[in-house]
């Protein structure tokens, strides 16, 4: 069985400084905390970002040597993507880096203090048939890389004009694009001017980031906001499934239908990220995996040190409806108000979700029950491996839909197998014979 040991944090909220080993994260703008969603997310400060953890290693990619600064994009709010795109392409196939500087827009308002902000039009390029809309096309080899402060905000995707399409992305990569790197970018979509395609369409498969296929793949220090559809999404092409995806010091909030999805891959991991605030159209997941073709099973998934907070849906749904989803490890996560599960397996058509581990998570006021394993969930290891150990999961004051949220939490009960409880954890009966739970930590009212 798959199990990590990673020391157990304490989940003390945003932390204050930004990261360590990741140099470029200095000044990425962060979610204001505890906004009410739906609503549209504005720029903090660089102090309100997650702590990532002091050097995190991140994989090594094969990023060309050449670097071109992008100094002469225009920002009279037109869009960009075509001179970004052209760049990327006069870097050849050994690739570089390409940088976009920071220069101050004369947006009206005489906007205090001075933003920059260029614009990505998602439906720039592709035919929204054979190949999709985008606005950038992610190629082999190269990073693209943001100063601080610089804002990719997404031109209005009309759904219903000639280019007729619920697909449009502002960031591309397909198969076989390979070693591929963002980092420090602020992406902010359009989901707040989304002209729709009918009245009752829910257009949402318009994404921040769209990574159909790809490897070895890292998104860093890197901000996704405010898509109508998932503000990150990673998946097969045409049965060619994605692998060693990795984001770390990312934050993707207030999008419309997913944090980010995983409909397909294998080794994806997410550190010391956020994914928080999605709501708008169903399933409302900070994260979603749920394969979408009996193809595109789903493996040997980390989510380590992260913050899943304030979803319409669940905090982590998994999902095994189309293929098995095997390999799921949750670590050292704050999971906390969330309309239902904190972390949630369901499998159906003969599929199911098998081998993972739940461990140092914090599990708060969600608004269903903190864990829900589902009837044909097996071999997940939950809790830890002694009372009171660094490996416990910690439950307080779920399933609060009914009952509400209640201070303070004056019993503390360290307790090993399953506790069916409101304010505590449930799982459902026929899973409790597949899994082994350890020690966690329940708090009660």
């Amino acid at each position: 069985m798959n199990t990590l040991k990673t020391s157990r944090r304490k989940f003390l909220g945003r932390s204050g400084s930004l990261a360590v080993g990741l140099p470029l994260a200095a000044a990425i703008p962060a979610a204001i905390e505890e906004i009410a969603s739906p609503k549209k997310v504005e720029a903090a400060s660089a102090d309100d970002i997650r702590q990532p953890i002091p050097n995190r290693t991140l994989p090594v990619l094969t990023i060309g040597s050449a670097r071109t600064v992008l100094s002469n994009l225009p920002t009279n709010l037109t869009d960009c993507s075509q001179a970004i795109n052209t760049a990327i392409q006069n870097l050849g196939s050994a690739g570089g880096t390409i940088f976009i500087p920071w220069q101050a827009t004369p947006l009206p308002n005489s906007l205090t203090p001075a933003q920059c902000v260029y614009m990505i039009d998602p439906q720039a390029n592709g035919d929204g048939s054979s190949v999709p809309y985008y606005g950038v096309l992610l190629q082999s080899n190269v990073r693209i890389e943001c100063a601080p402060g610089v804002k990719l905000q997404a031109m209005t995707i009309n759904t219903n004009s000639s280019k007729l399409t619920d697909r449009a992305y502002m960031f591309y990569g397909a198969y076989p694009v390979s070693n591929v790197e963002i980092a420090n970018c602020w992406l902010v979509g359009e989901r707040y001017t989304h002209i729709y395609s009918s009245a009752t369409s829910t257009d949402e498969h318009c994404y921040g980031i769209s990574l159909l296929g790809v490897t070895n793949v890292n998104i860093r220090a890197t901000y996704v906001s405010d898509c109508t559809g998932d503000g990150i999404c990673i998946g097969s092409l045409n049965g060619t499934a994605p692998s060693n995806i990795t984001l770390c010091d990312v934050v993707s909030t207030g999008n419309r239908r997913q944090g980010m999805s995983i409909t397909a891959g294998s080794s994806i991991s997410a550190y010391d990220s956020e994914f928080s605030y999605t709501a708008g159209t169903a399933p409302g997941d900070g994260i979603d995996i749920e394969p979408d073709a009996a193809t595109d099973s789903v493996s040997n998934v980390t989510i380590d040190n992260c913050v899943l907070r304030g979803n319409a849906g669940d905090g982590i749904q998994v999902n095994a409806h189309a293929a098995n989803v095997t390999g799921i490890n949750v670590v050292n996560c704050l999971i906390d108000y969330n309309s239902y599960a904190g972390f949630a397996t369901q499998s159906s058509n003969g599929y199911v979700v098998n081998t993972g581990t739940v461990y140092g998570n914090a599990f708060f006021q969600n608004g269903w029950y903190g864990i829900l394993l589902g009837d044909t969930t097996t071999n997940y290891i939950v809790g830890g491996y002694s009372s009171g150990g660094y490996d416990s999961n910690s439950f307080a004051n779920n399933a609060i839909h009914s009952s509400g949220i209640t201070y303070p939490n004056s019993t503390q009960t360290n307790t090993v197998g399953y506790v069916s409880a409101s304010g505590a954890m449930n799982m459902t009966s026929g899973s409790q014979a597949n899994n082994t739970i350890q020690w966690n930590l329940y708090c009660t009212p």
